[in-house]
């Protein structure tokens, strides 16, 4: 049966340094957008309660929330995960002259 050797340059990837699924990032977009759109509610509710010039801003900040919110949902996470060390091998240890089987 042959034997696979060992190659010395061989990079050994980590399950800690695979990146988060896709299923993970969409949920995080999800709850930022849906943050962003719960934010701009407040900023309507605000608006009728309060006076004058607060009012003006709080709808200022409802109009253009959507759009910040649609920007920030769509923007992927860049931070990458940072992967373990890489593993090396123990060194194996090699049979004498006096322990060859082959005789």
């Amino acid at each position: 049966m042959p034997r696979r050797r060992d190659k010395a340059d061989e990079t050994v990837i980590s399950v800690t340094s695979a990146q988060p699924g896709r299923s993970e990032d969409l949920d995080s977009r999800i709850v930022r957008y849906a943050w962003m759109m719960s934010l701009r509610i407040v900023c309507f509710v605000l608006a009728v309660l309060t006076p004058s010039p607060w009012r003006w801003m709080f709808i200022v900040a409802a109009v253009f929330l959507p759009s910040v919110a649609v920007v920030l949902a769509n923007a992927r996470r860049t931070s990458k995960v940072s992967g373990a060390a890489v593993y090396v091998p123990p060194a194996r240890g090699e049979l004498g002259p006096d322990l060859d089987t082959e005789k």
